[in-house]
């Protein structure tokens, strides 16, 4: 596609500012899959690598492209290839090289060839909505200028691809909606990513403690099986995290009071967990918070007023819980039945002793038996 894009330029230099050096690539770049023909000449090594690399993908691991976004895969010119960019060498304008390959919603079927890890060059990878599968190859570490990953919505499986881990450009990555299993290597926090997207997978594994070593402004790892508590490390990510998911990911114990040192956050969402005790009081740090929504837990207790105070806070859910008191300030955030399913006087749809005995959660066994039963969505 003729045109890299502002936007890529820009990602494409950042990628070369942040301390990556482009590795040359030792895979085999001669014939063999690549279909070079003999009187074809190109303008440098790297994009002869490229053309290796494109075509090895289309002829050997891609099955089904309805859309025949790859159908004008065809002769040398790699740079009028549908979804992929070329742009000047940050270091050299004179070449060109293929910067970008963006398969976005192209509903392909297929896998990632070894033969990827020849575009050295690549900054941006988008593949989200097609049908990949399998597990990405090793050779992928030799993308050393790669910015953004976006393997979502494909069927992808496996471990954890910690081939990621060894991309020193990479700034963005996600991985949701595939069938990755297993943990998450601690490593992955102490990366200098600012976006990790996790979630609808089957990942297995504790919170590390190193959590808030990331300079992450948005993480989700939702619908996964975390479990365990929140760090206290969470604090850390005062000066950067803007945005926080991790939605029915199996947390328990309690809030941390570290959640208030988050004075940048503007989306902080735990439901669906097992989140247990009263709200911390320090929750009202968050002074930037526009969503929060605790619900479905075993929180109990009193809203701390001075929460539902917060200045843009648009929205505070915490239904399906154990709360016995609700500042009248909340009607300002609350959204209809936000607040259900609680033990609060005077509230409509609230728990009562015929449900379950819930103010104070004096019954333990009770609680554990709600669990027991599928969760307590329906009591």
């Amino acid at each position: 596609m003729r045109g890299a894009g502002f936007l890529l330029l820009v990602v494409f230099a950042v990628a070369v500012a942040g301390g990556a050096v482009a590795a040359a690539a030792d895979l085999d770049g001669g014939d063999g899959g690549g279909g070079v023909a003999a009187e074809w000449r190109f303008p440098s090594s790297r994009m002869r690598d490229a053309y290796v690399a494109l075509q090895t993908w289309r002829r050997e691991a891609i099955f089904s492209d309805p859309g025949n976004l790859t159908a004008d895969w065809v002769g040398p010119d790699v740079c009028n290839y549908t979804g992929v960019f070329c742009a000047p060498l940050p270091w050299d304008r004179r070449e060109v090289a293929v910067a970008g390959v963006d398969l976005n919603h192209g509903d392909i079927a297929g896998y990632l060839p070894p033969e990827l890890g020849l575009l050295a060059d690549l900054a941006l990878l988008h593949l989200n909505s097609n049908r990949f599968c399998g597990v990405l190859p090793a050779t992928l570490r030799r993308l050393r200028l790669l910015h953004e990953l976006d393997l979502s919505n494909n069927r992808f499986v496996g471990r954890f691809p910690e081939v990621v881990l060894d991309m020193p450009a990479l700034r963005f990555l996600d991985l949701r909606f595939n069938d990755f299993e297993g943990g998450v290597p601690r490593q992955l926090f102490d990366r200098p990513l600012d976006a990790i997207f996790l979630n609808h997978n089957r990942f297995r594994f504790d919170i590390p403690d190193n959590f808030g070593n990331s300079p992450v402004s948005v993480i989700v790892l939702a619908h996964n099986s975390f479990g365990g508590c929140l760090p206290a490390s969470l604090g850390n990510m005062s000066g950067t995290l803007n945005e926080i998911l991790l939605i029915n990911t199996g947390l328990s114990s309690c809030l941390p009071p570290e959640v208030g040192m988050l004075r940048e956050v503007t989306v902080f969402d735990v439901s669906f967990n097992r989140l247990a005790g009263p709200l911390p009081s320090a929750v009202a740090g968050m002074r930037k918070v526009e969503q929060l929504d605790v619900a479905h837990n075993l929180l109990t207790g009193a809203i701390p007023q001075a929460v539902c105070e917060l200045p843009r806070l648009k929205n505070f859910t915490f239904a399906y819980n154990f709360f016995t008191g609700e500042p009248p300030s909340c009607a300002r955030t609350v959204p209809r039945y936000g607040d259900r399913r609680n033990c609060l006087p005077n509230r409509p749809a609230q728990r009562t002793l015929r449900h379950l005995c819930c103010c104070g959660v004096e019954r333990d066994w009770e609680v554990v038996g709600v669990w027991g039963f599928g969760g307590f969505g329906n009591i």
